[in-house]
């Protein structure tokens, strides 16, 4: 398999404290990882070191040289997070330990699918103890993921081995698989420091996209937006970075001390924080300890180490080398994906309980053991993006295209194509980037004609269903509702008139008792035509009158103005034909003289002139009306 020149692999070493993992790491590539200080002094990997390996056709291998130290396994799953594979390292002379055990259920839990198996320290032991040794390294590695694994055997200090391990770390390269480009770049921070005339470095290993100078990121956590003043790729200056390469970040403007260790950088957008998650857990067979419902525990992700309660779903505890469902509240929120690994570590006394992969990131309010919860993550737990859109659509109303599974690691070009496919399969509908699922689709449209259809039924006399009205009587998202409305408007179904809704073949129409009424309140108009009764007087005569009024206006036979002021249509339009001639003849006039040309009262010339402003007909220049340009 080729490999792009700027892609980059990352090997882990794994292994007990003291088993020569610094010493082999500068064996193979003449670069000590044991750089700080501090860690000089004590001859140990106290952070992640980091080293890499130039191969001849020019690929560079990143090495992190994770520590064993027990009280340094957090730094272990910090480098863990971003390799692709992992050495683990045994020294011959101790055998396999408690920690090399530990640090090989680490590297499955993460999902590590490669590596190689190192017995180190050969120059210390006996041929045949050697023998014993790595048939006993065999045993142990039956059913993990190294089964199969080349075994190599070194002495670091003697430059035993090494040439041949370089070589197996060739061929691994081209088992390796190149980590993807899904657009949504995070690099979780293992390290914060500063360096003179530079400013502010952080480190840590890049996934899911690529970096560039110059561009805008934001620190999650910090809530702090900056630019990437310069990015360093093993000690050498590039321009830009893709995903599985250990990098060094310059950053413009940020003091140290407001970023930390388990911070991320993404971008500026990708900042999408949870406190809740729904995963399933696996726990690590011979753990002489349980997982308990309510308790809390240690969540690990990427550099970030939060304290969280657990919740099992479908029991009271799970033992050693069970698995299951389980929902996790934390502390303080993280940055986690659906499609991430994470551990799980007992606080006190420290040890790795399990791990699992998150499948939620924000979890529906549904009951412990709920049956629709555990068949809602049990569609999710092999990770087929198209259950998990489907199972998305089915906590939501609809989903923008553009937000679907942002807080995943599918990439957007792999979500619409699992968009695409399942519109043709007509399992969703898409519609103005707007995605539903099909059931719930075909449900509101099925509310929103019978909401119409009742209104009909209700109300004969009306010419439909107000639009505010149905939107406060459904339960759906406005912006659903109106999509759906914009459907039915566009196939025909329904007919918008005004702000009402209707059935095509409508015709409003009163019921054979109320039409005498109605001509009995036009009758009342057409001998006052000037000085009609108002709307408060006719519901005064008759509650009743409320829908024959409503039925004249929806059929333009009344014009109402404000205060509840009425005309007949033909008296509004002969008012108005008056006072267009009389302001044409007399220039501006004041409300006074257009009352007294009408023979009218303050009462209906206020409200008259407002609605003639109102149309364009007039408008106001002071205390006069002037014509207007309608």
């Amino acid at each position: 398999m080729m490999h792009s020149k700027f892609h980059m692999f990352v090997i882990g070493t794994a292994g007990h404290v003291d088993h020569g993992k610094s010493l082999l790491v500068k064996a193979l590539t003449g670069i000590d990882p044991d750089r700080l200080p501090e860690e000089k002094k004590r001859g140990m990997t106290i952070d992640l070191g980091f080293a890499w390996l130039a191969l001849p056709e020019g690929t560079e291998i990143g090495i992190v040289d994770v520590p064993g130290h027990e009280r340094f396994v957090k730094n272990m799953i910090a480098g863990v997070g971003g390799i692709d594979a992992a050495l683990l390292v045994i020294a011959a002379d101790d055998g396999w330990m408690p920690q090399t055990q530990e640090h090989l259920e680490i590297l499955e839990l993460l999902g590590v699918g490669e590596g190689i198996v190192v017995i180190n320290k050969i120059d210390l032991v006996k041929e045949e103890w050697l023998g014993l040794v790595e048939q006993d390294i065999k045993q142990k590695l039956k059913g993990t993921f190294l089964e199969k694994a080349a075994v190599v055997k070194t002495s670091a200090t003697q430059g035993i081995g090494i040439e041949e391990l370089k070589d197996q770390i060739k061929d691994l390269n081209k088992k390796l698989k190149v980590r993807e480009d899904i657009g949504k770049p995070r690099l979780y921070i293992d390290r914060v420091f500063t360096m003179s005339g530079m400013g502010t470095i952080v480190t840590g290993t890049l996934i899911d996209g690529t970096f560039r100078v110059g561009e805008e990121v934001e620190i999650v956590s910090a809530g702090v937006k900056t630019r990437i003043k310069n990015i360093q790729r093993y000690k050498k200056q590039v321009d830009f970075t893709g995903p599985g390469t250990r990098v060094a970040l310059n950053l413009m403007g940020v003091e140290k001390e407001k970023i930390q260790r388990g911070d991320v950088i993404v971008n500026p957008g990708g900042n999408i924080l949870t406190s809740f998650l729904d995963v399933k857990v696996q726990m690590i067979p011979g753990s002489p300890f349980a997982i308990k419902n309510g308790s809390e525990y240690l969540f690990m992700l990427g550099t970030s180490e939060i304290l969280g309660r657990i919740i099992l779903l479908q029991k009271d505890q799970f033992e050693s080398g069970e698995s299951g469902f389980a929902r996790i509240k934390l502390r303080e929120p993280v940055l986690g994906r659906i499609g991430d690994h994470f551990i799980l570590r007992m606080p006190s006394p420290p040890r790795t309980l399990g791990g699992g992969l998150i499948l939620d990131v924000f979890p529906s309010k549904l009951k412990r053991k709920d049956k629709e919860l555990l068949s809602f993550l049990t569609r999710r737990e092999n990770l087929d993006l198209l259950e998990i859109i489907r199972t998305e659509l089915k906590k939501v109303d609809f989903l923008p295209i553009e937000s679907m599974l942002k807080a995943s690691v599918f990439s957007y070009k792999e979500i619409e194509s699992a968009i695409n496919h399942l519109e043709s399969n007509k399992d969703i509908i898409v519609r103005k980037k707007l995605v539903v699922n099909r059931e719930k689709w075909e449900k509101l449209l099925a509310l929103i004609l019978e909401g119409v259809k009742k209104e009909h039924k209700d109300k004969p006399y009306a010419s439909g269903l107000r639009i505010s009205d149905l939107i406060s009587r459904i339960k759906y998202k406005e912006k659903l509702i109106s999509e759906g409305i914009d459907y039915l408007l566009s196939t025909g179904k329904l007919i918008q008139k005004d702000i009402f809704l209707a059935f095509p073949e409508h015709k409003p129409q009163l019921m054979d008792k109320q039409t005498p009424l109605a001509q009995e309140i036009l009758g009342k108009f057409e001998k006052n035509p000037l000085s009609p009764p108002t709307k408060g007087e006719l519901l005064k005569e008759n509650p009743g009158n409320h829908k024959i009024i409503l039925f004249l206006l929806q059929q333009e036979r009344l014009v109402e103005l404000k205060e509840g002021i009425l005309y007949r249509k033909e008296d509004f339009e002969e008012i108005t034909r008056k006072i267009r001639m009389f302001i044409k003849e007399k220039g501006p006039s004041t409300v006074s003289q257009l009352r007294e040309y009408l023979n009218i009262t303050r009462k209906y010339a206020v409200p008259i002139l407002e609605k003639l402003d109102e149309l364009g007909i007039t408008q106001r220049e002071g205390d006069k009306r002037v014509l207007g340009n309608r």
